[in-house]
């Protein structure tokens, strides 16, 4: 798996979106497509949700989230953080048999990147809060969300787990 907080770091997430690298890698599966951190998915594979799941305490609750930071593109991130799917209050029942399950507070929205904007980085994060309920409400644009904020808010601290991977437009 090599070192996230390595990873993150060079490919700017950390300290750039979130404070801390994330504990452990999130399994990842997009369309058969195991994903390994910074690893490149065609467009035409993210169509539908990932499959996703980790070990994980059964008494638990979790929050997941996935962004695009380079949105309009990395040079011109006008409408960034680019809010794809938002996942609060998920079971860890859920968790540990990959079924896509919580309160879902923005549907899974697929990678469309612009054509000509380049590579975009698509972030997925996942926190642990164990015995308490995030109350987020549904947020009225995907545009401009803030994980840091999102993080500080809700005073969930290190993700537990995350994974990153890279898109673009095939008209470049």
């Amino acid at each position: 798996m090599g070192d996230l907080t390595g990873i993150f770091s060079q490919h700017e997430i950390v300290p750039n979106i979130v404070e801390q690298a994330p504990r452990e890698k999130l399994n990842l599966v997009w369309d058969g497509i195991k994903v390994e951190p910074g690893m490149t998915i065609p467009v035409r594979n993210l169509k539908n949700a990932p499959r996703f799941n980790l070990n994980v305490d059964p008494e638990s609750t979790f929050t997941m989230l996935m962004i695009d930071p380079d949105n309009l593109s990395k040079k011109n991130p006008s409408v960034a953080e680019w809010l794809h799917w938002l996942v609060c209050n998920i079971p860890a029942s859920n968790v540990l048999e990959g079924i896509n399950g919580g309160q879902h507070q923005m549907a899974y929205g697929s990678p469309a990147p612009g054509p000509r904007t380049g590579l975009h980085r698509y972030i997925i994060l996942m926190w642990e809060h164990q015995g308490r309920r995030v109350g987020e409400p549904k947020p009225s644009s995907r545009a401009k969300f803030s994980v840091k904020k999102f993080v500080e808010k809700h005073k969930l601290g290190q993700p537990i787990a995350g994974n990153f991977f890279y898109a673009q437009n095939e008209t470049q």
